[in-house]
């Protein structure tokens, strides 16, 4: 629906709220190890304005014209101690919003933040950007994206159709790694949006694929509809126990929105991934993965990252792949083997190298029916035309050689699936290929769930080849709460996961302890609290 067309008039929004606080310690250039669940350095600073000394006694400004406001108030500038130590959140009450700045996560030069967003006012905010001065470095933003910095912050704005409105009672969020010790919350915010009637008719959302409006992720499903969407599959699962899995299922294909075996059952894939091979690859051998079959995984994944920085070398990565495939067919279990974009952001960056790395492995296990391959794991700073582009150039190098399944990383860190399903792969291109989708428990909560709702519901064959219970780095708290939720989910939609990582690093993430030397025949004592959690969603 164009501006002609609306039928609510839009009020123009400015909040600016002032928290005097200490901010973090000085600005780091170090990057935090990023092998986790990736991780992003933010571009090189540009300019963005400050906020004018007049305005902070200027909280909720109403326009009606360029001359004209009303509802004005005054804020807080009572300033704060410093940082105890022990608080994990501060929130501003405003004049119709609340901001909250929650500490998800410390560790020795970084911490992982969330900033919630509360619409608590009678209008819709459309159009959110937010300004916070935080005086360090960070990296790995999420559900949002960064629109300026300077000396004193960071200005971010909504990053998605979906996420654009904070509806009435509603709430969005986003979050961010930063690259110095935490020593006190944000001195300053300020809130800019668009104030719009709550019953007003929304904007169209803007989508790659022309007459395709998606669904705000945040709103209510209908039962109904899911009902009857749900009622045109008539898929059943497939039993999946022990034994030569690839044997009894056969070479999986994607049919409609599922991964089904050969008797056209749904067949939910549920295995480990190895950290960096070049990193860990005592962990890929026969008797580590017989480990986790024993405790019903029927899959491992080969995670080989693409870039020099982060150790590839073929001549080694490729002969500890060579020996995961031929451990896993000895196990009877699939392998996925996972081109590992991370550092190098967008596919596009790596095409030489993938056409090589796919050929030779396509050429070599392409016939095998239990080899799956990925593509790219966590496209990221790019966009998904990108993405298609990249993979309109690999997927005819495998299907040269396979006719199996090829999974496809989708943007943000292969988190938006919904992007995904407005503007899939088509043609040629599309034939037995899914699109994955990852997430940190902690981290990615409904925001994300609620993309993989939508893109189900647009019938977007999804495999999840990488999560794990805690925060987006990889390391911090454990979410399990969060994490049952997601699998509750993955039960309900038929979707295989694998969760990272098979290594002894000294991570939340991890499914070794680090005291244990051992590499392979594992008992449930050897494993950390995140790896005992995976073996009890196996069965």
């Amino acid at each position: 629906m164009n501006n002609g067309r609306r039928l609510t008039k839009q009020l123009s929004l400015l909040l600016i709220v002032t928290m005097l606080m200490t901010g973090c310690g000085q600005q780091s250039e170090a990057m935090i190890d990023g092998n986790n669940g990736g991780s992003y350095k933010l571009p090189e600073p540009i300019t963005v304005s400050k906020v004018d000394e007049a305005d902070k006694n200027e909280t909720f400004v109403e326009k009606k014209s360029e001359s004209e406001t009303i509802g004005s108030s005054s804020a807080s500038s009572e300033k704060a101690e410093a940082w105890d130590g022990k608080t994990k959140e501060n929130t501003f009450k405003g004049d119709g919003y609340d901001l909250t700045f929650q500490l998800q996560n410390t560790w020795e030069g970084g911490f992982t933040a969330n900033v919630v967003i509360k619409n608590t006012g009678a209008k819709k905010i459309r159009n959110w950007e937010v300004d916070f001065s935080l005086p360090c470095g960070i990296q790995q933003l999420w559900n949002a994206k960064l629109t300026g910095t300077d000396k004193s912050g960071y200005t971010v704005s909504a990053n998605e159709d979906w996420n654009r409105d904070i509806e009435v009672g509603k709430s969005v969020e986003f979050g961010f790694n930063g690259q110095s010790n935490f020593d006190g919350f944000p001195a300053t915010y300020k809130l800019s949006g668009e104030l719009v009637e709550a019953d007003a008719t929304p904007a169209p959302a803007a989508t790659t694929d022309p007459g395709t409006n998606p669904q705000d992720p945040n709103a209510t499903p209908d039962p109904q509809e899911a009902e009857e969407s749900d009622a045109t599959d008539d898929i059943e699962d497939a039993k999946v126990t022990g034994g030569n899995q690839f044997k009894k299922h056969g070479r999986l294909k994607v049919k409609g929105r599922y991964i089904v075996d050969k008797n056209g059952k749904a067949f939910k894939l549920k295995g480990v991934s190895t950290h960096g091979i070049a990193w860990f690859p005592q962990y890929v051998n026969k008797s580590a993965f017989k480990s986790f079959k024993k405790w019903g995984a029927n899959a491992v994944r080969l995670a080989c990252y693409t870039s020099q920085g982060e150790q590839y070398n073929p001549s080694k990565d490729w002969k500890t792949i060579d020996k995961g495939v031929k451990a896993a067919t000895e196990l009877g279990m699939y392998a996925i083997i996972d081109w590992h974009i991370l550092q190098e952001n967008n596919p596009t960056m790596t095409t030489k190298k993938a056409k090589k790395f796919f050929k030779h492995f396509a050429k070599k296990y392409g016939k095998k029916t239990n080899v799956i391959f990925e593509i790219c794991n966590e496209p990221n700073g790019c966009d998904w035309k990108d993405v298609k582009k990249y993979a309109k150039k690999i997927i005819p190098i495998i299907r040269k050689y396979s006719k199996n399944i090829i999974v496809c990383g989708t943007p943000t860190w292969s988190q938006d699936v919904d992007t995904a399903a407005n503007s899939r792969l088509t043609g040629k291109y599309a034939k037995n290929v899914c699109y994955t989708i990852h997430f940190y428990a902690a981290t990615h909560k409904d925001n994300i769930r609620n993309k993989v709702k939508y893109a189900f519901k647009k019938k977007l064959p999804i495999l999840c080849t990488e999560f794990s219970i805690c925060d987006a780095s990889g390391n911090g708290s454990l979410d399990k709460k969060s994490a049952n939720t997601w699998i509750k989910l993955f039960k309900k939609y038929k979707i295989g996961f694998f969760t990272w990582s098979l290594c002894n690093k000294a991570e939340s993430s991890a499914l070794i302890k680090s005291s244990c030397n051992k590499t392979g025949g594992f008992k449930k004592s050897d494993l950390t609290s995140a790896g005992k959690w995976f073996i009890s969603k196996l069965k």
